[in-house]
């Protein structure tokens, strides 16, 4: 492959040259604007809008080089200057693109300026990689453009990257406009700026013009291969909007969830301090009037399980932390006298309500009667003396079925768990669809903190799921083989009505020639009375003329006169002369009626 100063595309028509020299202009001014954002420190020149994506200084450099290629391509100058400024722009878009694969910074991102914007990037001064991938198409469209070997296949190629380009950046736009930032960004990279995708269109557009002029074969108003790019740009744009489409619906879930999530945590949190709060107000009053007998505080503490069922007993411990009573006793019989402070997870719950005399919660443990649950301590200080402490006991798993009913967050998995230790769990046999929708959040309750997990169920993720993105994957497959079988066939059908046109007129022109031709020819129709004696002609209007003049007068012939050989002979005789051998020969020879 070779450049040289003849590879340059021939001069654009007028209307095309205006066009792109226009665009050329645009895209630099665009890249020297933003450039002054820049250096003047004003935000709305680098990011139109706060909250936008900026664009990056690289990327205001690759307008400024590409804007100046389009208007050299433009007036057709020969000079290596396309080509040298497409090489510079693919060079800083593949590098890029490197660096993002690699993720290894190769030092060019802040090489010519430090970026003092950082929100909403990746890498500090880095540019979007859907806007290094475009600068990387359009220097090699550059390229293709200038290049001198193999002409043929130029046009074609930059068409098809021309309309890439053009596919994205209006996609990106679209996103914009409709909030869709997976058209404008990869996952969680470096997002396209607005301006940017603007820019990235007309050079892109400009591209294609120029291809397109280029490539028209003359009588034709379209290149033969304009189906291809056509096709491959709203592909290329159905795929974009496949992926964000998807993307979007991916969030939405992940938002239910995480929304389902925080109302989950709510919900236990007010159920429990409810229950801590009537289990405090219990030791109050037994500090209140004092040291309580056994059937009183028996019937205070049925009534508490009365209105809160999903707990499961109820305890007074003396100071030495030994259980005394117990309400219900049936199944809690020797449970009576029991010393907790040899159960180290009990003991350390005791302590710190003892010392901090507030409510605590213990850590997670297998309960007396089987299962993992938990304790609620409220010490009991009466006369400024530790009296006890009042303790409810949790089974966590039949306490949050009551709590958390399939009618709360319907369709979703939910898992609590502590120190990754699992205490409950709710149709969460199924592991999570994908690791986005597992929504996380942490119950802070009385000294202890409780991990909330949840994830949709396959279930509720098929309701959830959309079928829109295969959708509109699928349309713009099928509309794009459409636009390209129809613009074929549309050529087709517009060189054949040439093809007629030109056979049309060409048989016209031969028809009208033929027509003057025969307009010029006299011919002599019909019954001719003709004299037999002298051989005169009688005309229409009944005068006789002359054989000669007849003749003359009606057709296109000329005569000229002389003698057969009978008649020569005869004059030769008239006149006294011997008649010459060679009139004998003809009158011997008979060749005459």
């Amino acid at each position: 492959m070779s450049l040289t100063s003849n590879a340059h595309p021939a001069a654009l028509p007028p209307w095309a040259r205006s066009v792109t020299a226009g665009t050329g202009v645009v895209a630099a001014l665009l890249g020297v604007t933003v450039l002054i954002g820049w250096y003047l420190h004003l935000p709305a020149l680098i990011q139109l809008r706060p909250g936008f994506a900026p664009m990056q200084y690289n990327s205001a450099v690759c307008f400024i080089l590409a804007g100046c290629a389009v208007l050299s391509l433009s007036f057709g100058r020969r000079s290596r200057l396309p080509a040298t400024l497409g090489f510079l722009v693919t060079a800083i878009g593949t590098a890029t693109l490197a660096e993002y694969l690699s993720q290894i910074d190769l030092g060019i991102d802040q090489a010519l300026f430090h970026s003092y914007i950082t929100g909403g990037i990746s890498c500090a001064g880095r540019m979007s990689p859907v806007s290094a991938f475009c600068f990387t198409l359009a220097g090699l469209a550059f390229l293709c453009l200038t290049v001198r070997a193999a002409a043929g296949w130029r046009s074609p190629v930059a068409g098809s990257i021309a309309s890439i380009i053009v596919s994205i950046s209006l996609v990106a736009l679209l996103g914009y406009m409709f909030h869709l930032p997976g058209t404008y960004g990869w996952g969680q990279l470096t997002q396209v700026a607005a301006h940017t995708a603007a820019g990235l269109g007309l050079i892109g557009a400009a591209l294609f013009i120029i291809a397109w002029s280029n490539a028209t074969h003359p009588g034709e108003r379209t290149p033969r291969w304009l189906p291809v790019p056509l096709a491959l740009g709203v592909f290329v744009a159905s795929l974009i909007l496949y992926f964000a489409l998807n993307a979007k619906q991916q969030d939405d879930i992940a938002d239910t969830v995480k929304t389902s999530a925080e109302n989950v945590r709510n919900q236990l949190t007010v159920r429990l301090e409810a229950r801590s709060r009537a289990l405090n107000r219990m030791a109050k009053r037994w500090e209140f009037a004092g040291a309580q007998s056994q059937s009183a505080w028996e019937a205070d503490a049925t009534n508490y399980l009365h209105d809160f069922p999903d707990w499961q007993a109820v305890e007074w411990l003396d100071a030495t932390h030994r259980v005394r009573w117990i309400v219900p006793l049936a199944g809690n019989e020797d449970k009576i006298g029991r010393d907790l402070t040899q159960e180290p997870v009990r003991k350390a719950a005791l302590a710190q309500a003892t010392g901090e005399n507030q409510p605590i919660v213990s850590r997670i443990f297998t309960l007396f009667r089987g299962g993992l649950g938990f304790v609620v301590y409220v010490p009991i200080v009466l006369n400024g003396q530790s009296n006890g402490s009042l303790a409810a006991v949790v089974q966590a798993q039949g306490c949050f079925a009551r709590y958390l009913p399939s009618a709360v967050a319907e369709g979703e998995a939910i898992t609590l768990s502590q120190d990754g230790r699992q205490f409950f769990s709710r149709a969460a046999s199924a592991p999570p669809l994908s690791k986005a929708w597992v929504a996380q959040q942490t119950i802070e309750l009385h000294g202890v903190d409780w991990d909330l997990r949840m994830w949709p169920t396959p279930e509720l993720a098929a309701r959830l799921n959309s079928p829109l993105p295969g959708i509109v994957l699928l349309a713009g497959i099928l509309g794009a083989l459409l636009l390209a079988a129809v613009c074929h066939y549309a050529q087709r059908a517009a060189r054949h009505a040439a093809e007629t046109a030109r056979h049309a007129a060409e048989t016209e022109r031969a028809n009208a020639a033929l027509q003057a031709a025969l307009d010029n020819v006299k011919t002599l129709e019909g019954l001719l009375p003709i004299c037999t004696g002298c051989k005169r002609i009688r005309d229409d209007s009944g005068y006789w003329n002359q054989i000669d003049s007849y003749i003359s007068r009606n057709t296109n012939a000329s005569l000229s006169h002389g003698y057969c050989p009978e008649c020569a002979a005869k004059a030769f005789t008239d006149f006294g002369y011997d008649v010459p051998p060679e009139v004998e020969a003809a009158v011997a020879a008979g060749n005459y009626e």
